[in-house]
């Protein structure tokens, strides 16, 4: 009977609650002697940084590229690997349209490709875009694979490359991100970078896929069977950035062009005219590709690694790896990309229920970051998972492959909130349960998380399941001082 009162004096005073400014006792005078209202913000938070064990970073929305030196955290490289394909039948055409006419002179066929390019728009950029950068582009050896079924982290193996670059681009200046939808026309060369493709063996490849003999010119119906894949490079100094590029965009284009001559009678019908037809086109190879039901018909991931030699982080060396906010001048620190995450735990909580029957009635987790150095992004989105007492993300099996299990209740995730400058959890019930002996206290873990879009729905939320964190590289820096549990109960004293 008494906690069925507890609650029911919640329900009919929350309007009060709501409306009150963080008063440490509220409206007890309303209330019979044993019974009151309370709020506290001074339960203790223990604050770490952790190292997770793996990032999924396959078939994301961006392939990664780039390095550069932060000057908290240490140095970031990003290498991406991707097939790219035209369609799942894998055959490239190239069309010859003559119109149905008859009377053709060729002067020029179609056999030889006019320039290859490799077609990349931005989309993300960590870091200092005002140092140039060089890309390269090379192909993987014929040894090496990449297989779109098979889930690849941020610290998977990199596949053997051939030792010559297929096409370069050197010292680029990290142009402006204008409109990332668009790669073509002359707004195009403001936001795309475009990588020219000359290394011999593989134009002649292409060309000799070529078949001449037919209106359709073809490369191979077996070209991903020859061009296993591709990895672009970055080789720019320590202190640049990583840039992110739109695979869903991204196209790599073979141009082509014909000419031919054909008569025509006029319209006295008293003479012949020679019409010359010179046309210029191109084949498009593309990264994002899915078969029929869904899945990847190319295979791409990012490969991420990280030193922190000489740094805060230097102590994180292996997943689980933990670093208090005392060994770190009182802060913690997030990183995605590099699995740099936050474990957070409530020593101190069910001390609330020692002398009295309580009731959560609304409980906030407030996180404040500080502000970023100029040209390094703060998360959109963070993400409350269970911990283990080893400090590992839980997963829903024991072989380290399954899920993760989130904290469950109203607030898994929190979004930025840039007008006041904080991420807010509501942990209402997630409290309750661990206060009621539901849930265990093992502390959770907060790391930023990867959005997606449900294609029926077309509501945005959380991607779960492996790739639930995000791959792109974002970062941010907390004083332990700004990192709060806000909790408003009601309590019946014994």
């Amino acid at each position: 009977m008494r906690k069925a009162f507890i609650f029911g004096v919640f329900f009919s005073f929350f309007a009060i609650l709501s409306a009150c400014e963080d008063p440490k006792e509220i409206g007890s005078n309303v209330f019979v002697q044993d019974i009151g209202l309370l709020y506290t913000d001074t339960l203790k938070v223990d604050a770490s940084t952790v190292l997770l064990d793996s990032i999924a970073t396959y078939s994301t929305g961006n392939l990664l590229v780039g390095r550069f030196t932060d000057p908290v955290l240490g140095d970031v490289n990003a290498v991406s690997y991707f097939q790219i394909s035209n369609l799942t039948a894998d055959t490239i055409r190239s069309n010859v349209d003559t119109a149905g006419r008859s009377n053709v002179k060729w002067i020029t066929y179609p056999s030889k490709n006019d320039s290859i390019r490799l077609i990349l728009p931005y989309s993300f950029v960590q870091g200092d875009t005002l140092q140039d950068q060089s890309f390269k582009l090379y192909q993987l050896a014929s040894s090496a694979s990449l297989d779109p079924a098979i889930v690849y982290y941020n610290n998977s193996a990199a596949p053997a490359l051939n030792p010559t670059p297929i096409g370069q681009l050197n010292n680029v200046k990290i142009r402006p991100i204008r409109d990332k939808r668009v790669i073509s026309g002359t707004a195009g060369k403001f936001d795309s970078l475009r990588i020219p493709i000359t290394e011999p063996s593989f134009v002649k490849f292409l060309e000799s896929q070529r078949d001449i003999a037919k209106s359709e010119a073809l490369v191979g119906t077996g070209f991903k069977g020859v061009v296993k894949g591709l990895a672009l490079v970055s080789e720019s100094n320590k202190n640049a950035a990583v840039v992110g590029f739109s695979a869903g965009a991204v196209q790599m284009k073979l141009y082509y062009h014909y000419k031919y001559t054909y008569t025509v009678r006029n319209t006295a019908n008293t003479a012949d005219s020679l019409v010359t037809v010179d046309t210029t086109k191109s084949n498009n190879f593309y990264i994002a590709i899915t078969n029929a039901d869904g899945t990847n018909f190319n295979a791409r991931f990012n490969k991420i690694t990280a030193a922190r030699t000489g740094t805060t982080l230097s102590k994180l060396a292996k997943p689980a790896d933990i670093l208090k906010s005392s060994e770190a001048n009182n802060q913690v620190f997030l990183q995605s990309g590099t699995g740099v995450a936050m474990k957070v735990q409530f020593p101190n909580l069910l001390k609330l229920k020692e002398r009295n029957d309580i009731a959560i009635n609304k409980a906030e987790l407030v996180l404040e970051p500080k502000s970023n150095t100029a040209g390094y992004t703060l998360p959109s989105d963070l993400i409350l998972v269970e911990a283990t007492p080893t400090n590992k993300p839980l997963r829903t099996t024991t072989t380290g492959e399954g899920n993760f299990v989130f904290v469950t209740g109203e607030g898994t995730i929190s979004s930025y909130a840039s007008r006041t400058n904080l991420y807010t959890f509501n942990i209402t019930s997630s409290l309750q349960n661990i206060i009621a002996g539901r849930g265990k206290n093992n502390g959770w873990i907060i790391t930023p998380t990867l959005f997606s879009t449900n294609s029926s729905t077309g509501t945005r939320g959380p991607a779960l399941g492996k790739s639930v964190i995000n791959p792109d590289i974002t970062r941010a820096i907390f004083d332990h001082s700004n990192i709060k549990l806000k909790v408003y109960y009601t309590y019946v004293a014994r």
